[in-house]
């Protein structure tokens, strides 16, 4: 009879092992990709947070609403897919 250890890699004090920004972009992947797919109503928090793979208190560091996450897929994705093709 064998046991499974699981050992976690141990991190240096004073920093950090995600990058905040990173994973501010991994949220916004996920959202965008959620939006589009079921769209705004459809899409819980948990759900985004679960596929993301983050906990509801970094998600809400970033974004502290639903809505709040939504506008920043507009302003920083959605913004940029119109000037790319409209105005370039």
């Amino acid at each position: 009879m064998s046991a499974e250890i699981n050992i976690r890699p141990r991190r240096a004090r004073g920093r950090r092992i995600n990058d905040p920004e990173g994973m501010r972009r991994k949220v916004l992947d996920v959202a965008e990709a959620a939006f589009q797919a079921r769209g705004y109503h459809a899409s819980s928090l948990g759900d985004l947070m679960a596929a993301a793979g983050v906990s509801g208190g970094a998600l809400h560091h970033h974004f502290p609403t639903k809505k709040a996450l939504a506008l920043a897929v507009i302003g920083e994705r959605v913004a940029a897919a119109v000037e790319e093709t409209w105005i370039a």
